[in-house]
């Protein structure tokens, strides 16, 4: 699912590590950089500047990842509320 990128994408950046972000997913580094990579093929360019160490966001990376960020803790709310709403019924 695109929305499982989306989330790898920005535990990577939040933990600026693509170990600690693939661990907080349940999934391998590779997995992870894979995840990135797709999502970089599909927007046209790339989001992370790997050519620095450590990485950085490029301009566009930083703005995709507030806006992946803003819809993944939107998700995550959604989820909530309908467990929520099921528990109660």
């Amino acid at each position: 699912m695109y929305l499982e990128g989306l989330k790898i994408f920005c535990d990577v950046v939040r933990h600026h590590s693509f170990s600690r972000g693939a661990s907080a997913n349940g999934v391998s580094q590779s997995a992870a950089s894979q995840a990135i990579l797709q999502i970089e093929k599909n927007v046209g360019t790339d989001l992370l500047d790997r050519s620095k160490r450590p990485w950085e966001l490029t301009p566009e990376g930083k703005l995709f990842f507030d806006g992946a960020q803003d819809i993944v803790n939107r998700y995550l709310e959604l989820l909530e509320a309908v467990r929520r709403h099921q528990a109660a019924a």
